[in-house]
């Protein structure tokens, strides 16, 4: 199995971080940040799992990920086109 992951880091980035990282893309308005559709009810009762709860499992769930290049391929692809 992979190394273990220190606590408050998620791949070797400190999480406050990359949650700074993505607050920023929801605030900015010239980038599509919905939140996700997940079918748990017990879980997520409305069906939304937060943008940022979203790609912070992501991230958690594939260690071998860079999130400053994964957090650089987000803004590439949510950029609204004109």
């Amino acid at each position: 199995m992979g190394a273990q992951q220190q606590d408050g880091f998620i791949n070797n980035m400190p999480e406050d971080e990359i949650v700074s990282a993505l607050n920023l893309l929801v605030a900015n308005s010239i980038y599509v940040t919905k939140p996700a559709y997940k079918g748990n009810i017990e879980k997520w009762p409305t069906h939304q799992m937060s943008f940022i709860e979203f790609h912070l499992t992501y991230l958690k769930s594939h260690p071998t990920l860079n999130p400053n290049h994964y957090i650089s391929n987000l803004k590439l692809m949510l950029k609204k086109r004109v």
